[in-house]
């Protein structure tokens, strides 16, 4: 008897919140919505470093390099660093590859970090060539004494980006001159 009450009970009660539902829905919906506040971040228009997809990095680093980077000619590159977390410290270590040059303080700390505040760091690179490069930078975090770290790189163009060795390579040719034609290894069982 008590099962068939609370059955009962439940029914009836199912179906006036689904009409009241109804309503408040329709009424959400017919509400637009407001318009995204115009942000008074500074960084929010810099480039966003790209992680090593671990996830849980303790920092966001947004970029911004000063010029198009072009060969021989130094570049500023500007760092921002945006905790996600308060830590101990940041700890950042950049690192260039073959084909540029990067000066100025390549090793930057922080002590205190805090959510909410921005970190700068600026340092320069100067391409030796064309092509796509990419800056490494390691950061470290210490919360409550543990360090955690991980990687970001920061991706750019420098000249005409290696045109000329992008475009295809003259075929091989024989003794005659001939252009030899690739042909595709065939296997034979005999």
């Amino acid at each position: 008897m008590l099962l068939l009450a609370a059955l009962v009970g439940c029914g009836s009660d199912s179906e006036p919140d689904a009409e009241a539902a109804a309503p408040a829905a329709e009424s959400a919906r017919a509400k637009p919505k407001p318009a995204p506040a115009k942000s008074d971040d500074p960084t929010a228009k810099l480039a966003r470093a790209v992680g090593d997809g671990k996830p849980g990095a303790a920092v966001e680093i947004r970029y911004e390099i000063a010029d198009r980077p072009q060969v021989g000619v130094p570049t500023q590159v500007h760092l921002v660093f945006v905790p996600s977390t308060n830590a101990d410290a940041l700890d950042v270590t950049m690192t260039g590859m073959d084909g540029i040059t990067i000066a100025g303080d390549l090793k930057a700390h922080f002590d205190n970090v805090e959510i909410g505040k921005t970190y700068d760091h600026t340092f320069s690179l100067l391409p030796d060539r064309s092509g796509v490069y990419y800056i490494t930078v390691a950061v470290t975090t210490t919360i409550n004494g543990v360090p955690v770290g991980r990687t970001f790189s920061i991706p750019f163009v420098a000249g005409d980006g290696g045109a000329a060795q992008a475009q295809k390579a003259a075929p091989q040719q024989d003794a005659s001159g001939q252009a030899v034609q690739p042909m595709r290894a065939e296997e034979r069982t005999e």
